[in-house]
């Protein structure tokens, strides 16, 4: 049996345990076995099941993804983002549509210690999505603006997403961290800008009940600044130090989750809560994630390990360069392929399977910097976890939005959409805004 025709039947088999709604991780397991027994043998499947799950998990580098996952659930304990949007939301209350701002400030402000894009849109969307529809949002648009600004998660350090590409392609995990908060910043900026331009034209915006909510505004109490603090305090020991090169990455990742318990208990003491219930729910939290992430990891591994034996990659780069076209439309294309991977892969699986693939030619061979793919790579798939019909977090806030929310979410999305595209045309078009901050660091 031909090489193409074995390649063509794992596809294929993979589409269908997908539509049958099988777990990703033993979608992608399931296929690279099958692909390795018409390949080779079934002997050599039973060795490779034997030892890749765990070459593939054994890294001492992957200890920062449980670490800076569990950073996140202490961080959300430890009710920063609820401190952060109290004080942005009164700080521009005065703005017509300055909680929408102020709903981005805080998603951007969650996702520096929070890493994932599902848990950010989960917290804030908790949070702000009633209070935008006081001032004046629809619950669809609310909902649409929690569910884009979460992907800032994907792409704000730490982020997961960079983690793993680093891992994945040997690109420094340090440099990956501090390349993705410049592009995260103005990936805010623009975001903050269209919404308030939305708010003047009056999509999903009344401005009636607006006023009505601005005049019953009450006196402005003391604002805290707690959330702030705690994020400063984040920022510093994980950025900081692995800027300044005094710490790892993973080192970072453990003194960033030490930092957070810490403020989980000055919290709990302030506030007066139950400390046990907590740090229950944030151990679970990080349990749950970090499994999911650690089971992709190795479908995905044995997936690639088929990819590898059969020769795919040298086949594909060989395959793209003989188009002969330039080399940034030949990136461009590999990126928008993403998109429709995006609409049935989570973004774990599409680096994993993707990045092998792709990395080489657009570095290797067509000689591009590898943090800008990288930013650009992610930027594509925060662009994935909004688009139908998977898009993970619209239905994460559709459940806060209420009856019919997923249909109002998605379709508000489509403008969203439209922003991030524009937002990945000015990172694709001035790639300094990537590599500026890691070179400062060398």
């Amino acid at each position: 049996m031909g090489t193409e025709l074995i390649l063509l039947m794992v596809l294929l088999a993979l589409v269908v345990l997908l539509a049958m709604e099988v777990p990703v991780a033993f979608c992608l397991a399931g296929s690279g076995v099958l692909g390795l027994v018409l390949l080779r043998s079934t002997n050599v499947a039973g060795a490779t099941l034997a030892s890749l799950p765990f070459q593939a998990t054994s890294s001492f580098t992957l200890t920062v993804v449980p670490m800076f996952i569990l950073m996140g659930m202490f961080a959300m304990q430890a009710n920063v983002a609820e401190d952060l949007f109290r004080l942005t939301n009164r700080a521009l209350h005065f703005v017509r549509g300055g909680v929408a701002v102020a709903t981005i400030v805080t998603c951007a402000g969650f996702a520096a210690v929070c890493g994932s894009s599902v848990a950010t849109a989960a917290t804030v969307g908790r949070l702000t999505i009633d209070e935008m529809r006081r001032y004046g949002f629809s619950g669809g648009f609310a909902g649409a603006l929690v569910a884009s600004a979460g992907t800032l998660g994907v792409m704000i350090p730490p982020s997961i997403a960079l983690v793993l590409f680093g891992i994945i392609s040997n690109e420094s995990i340090g440099a990956l961290l501090l390349a993705g908060i410049v592009p995260g910043l103005v990936s805010a900026v623009i975001m903050a800008i269209g919404v308030l331009v939305l708010a003047r034209l009056g999509f999903g915006f009344d401005i009636a009940v607006a006023r009505a909510a601005e005049a019953a505004q009450p006196a402005e109490r003391a604002r805290t600044y707690g959330g702030i603090v705690k994020l400063a305090v984040l920022f510093v020991i994980v950025i900081g130090g692995i800027y300044s090169g005094v710490i790892t990455a993973t080192e970072a990742a453990a003194i960033g989750a030490m930092a957070s318990l810490l403020m989980l208990l000055l919290s709990v003491a302030a506030r007066k809560l139950a400390f046990l219930p907590a740090i229950k729910e944030a151990l679970s939290s990080t349990a749950s994630l970090s499994s999911m992430v650690f089971a992709i990891l190795v479908g995905a591994s044995i997936f690639s390990y088929f990819l590898v034996s059969a020769g795919v990659p040298g086949d594909f780069a060989d395959w793209v360069l003989g188009f002969n076209l330039p080399p940034g439309l030949l990136v461009l294309l590999m990126l928008a392929s993403l998109i429709p991977l995006g609409m049935i892969l989570d973004g774990v699986s599409i680096q994993l399977i993707t990045v092998p693939l792709f990395y080489p030619v657009v570095v290797t061979e067509l000689g591009f910097d590898g943090l800008w793919y990288a930013i650009l790579t992610v930027k594509m798939i925060e662009i994935g976890l909004i688009t139908p019909p998977v898009g993970v977090n619209a239905f994460i806030v559709a459940n806060l939005v209420g009856r019919g929310g997923l249909e109002q979410v998605f379709r508000s999305l489509t403008i969203f959409v439209a922003i991030d595209l524009i937002i990945f045309g000015v990172l694709f078009a001035f790639p300094g805004i990537v590599t500026w901050l890691p070179a400062q660091m060398n």
